[in-house]
C-alpha cells in the first residue's frame, strides 16, 4: 500500500484520538459507575437471595469487555448526527485514499473509544471486592490480547449496525431488539455450558452470538473452574466475526453512499 495513504490513514488516527482527549475521564467515569453498581450488587446484596459470592468475581472481566456493547449506541447517535448535520463524512470520503480506510477509520475510534473507558475497571473491581476478587489469578497476556480485539469486534460491530439504521428513530429499536438480546442471552451471566444444559437448542443457536465468544474469551483468562469454550476458539471466533462486519459495514456503507 501506498506510503502517502497509510500516512494520512495514521495521522487521522492520531487526530481523532487527541480530539477524543477531552472525553476520555468523563467515559471512564461513566464506565465505573455501571461496573461499580453492578458488582456491588452482586457481591453484597445479590447473596442474601441464595446467589453464589464468588458470582460478582465472574462479571468482572466480562465488564471490561461488554462495555463496549452499550457503546455501540452512543457512537450510533454521534455517526447518524454527523451524516444528518455536519456530513464531515463527506469530507474524508474526497480525501485521496481509499474509502475502505476511512470506514475503518470510524471502527478502529470506536474501539479506541470504548477500550479508554475501561482502563480503570479491574482496579475498581478489587477495590469493591476486595479479598473476594485476586488480581494474580488472571493471565494477563491473554487478557490483554482479548480484551484488545473484543473492542475492535463491536467497533466494526457498530459500523455494520450504523450502515443497516437510516435514522434516529430506530436506534432504541436497534438498542432494545438487537443490542439488548445479544449481551443478555450472550453468557454474560452464565457460562455456555450452562445455557448447554438447561436448553441445547438455545445454546447451538447462541453460537452465531459474538458476545458469546467475547465473554467465552475474557473469562478463559482467569481460572474459575468452569467450563467454557476454549479460548483459542474464542479468539478465531472474534477474529472472524470482525472481518465479517467489517466487510458488510464497509459494503452496505458503500452502497449507501454511492462509493461502489
Amino acid at each position: 500500500m501506498d506510503y502517502n495513504v497509510m500516512q494520512t490513514f495514521w495521522t487521522l488516527l492520531i487526530r481523532d484520538a487527541r480530539t477524543f482527549q477531552q472525553h476520555i475521564f468523563t467515559r471512564m467515569i461513566d464506565a465505573c459507575v455501571w461496573s461499580g453498581v453492578s458488582l456491588y450488587v452482586s457481591q453484597y446484596l445479590l447473596p442474601l437471595f441464595g446467589i453464589d459470592p464468588k458470582f460478582a468475581s465472574f462479571l468482572v472481566l466480562s465488564n471490561l469487555a461488554v462495555w463496549a456493547v452499550f457503546e455501540v449506541g452512543t457512537n450510533m447517535s454521534i455517526f447518524l448526527g454527523d451524516l444528518h448535520a455536519n456530513n464531515s463524512l463527506s469530507y474524508y470520503l474526497s480525501l485521496p485514499i481509499s474509502s475502505n480506510l476511512i470506514f475503518i477509520r470510524i471502527a478502529l475510534m470506536d474501539a479506541y473509544k470504548s477500550f479508554m473507558a475501561t482502563i480503570p475497571l479491574l482496579v475498581l473491581a478489587k477495590l469493591i471486592l476486595q479479598e473476594n476478587f485476586a488480581l494474580s489469578a488472571i493471565n494477563y497476556p491473554k487478557l490483554i490480547v482479548c480484551w484488545i480485539l473484543a473492542h475492535i469486534l463491536f467497533g466494526f460491530f457498530g459500523l455494520f449496525v450504523s450502515s443497516m439504521t437510516n435514522s434516529f428513530e430506530y436506534i432504541t429499536t436497534i438498542r432494545q431488539r438487537i443490542l439488548f438480546p445479544i449481551w443478555y442471552l450472550g453468557c454474560y451471566q452464565f457460562t455456555w455450558y450452562m445455557l448447554f444444559k438447561i436448553n441445547p437448542t438455545i445454546a447451538y443457536i447462541n453460537l452465531i452470538n459474538p458476545i458469546v465468544y467475547v465473554l467465552e474469551g475474557m473469562r478463559g483468562c482467569i481460572n474459575f473452574n468452569l467450563e467454557t469454550i476454549p479460548f483459542y476458539i474464542c479468539i478465531l471466533m472474534m477474529i472472524a466475526f470482525t472481518l465479517l462486519f467489517g466487510y458488510f459495514g464497509i459494503h452496505n456503507f458503500k452502497k449507501r453512499l454511492n462509493c461502489l
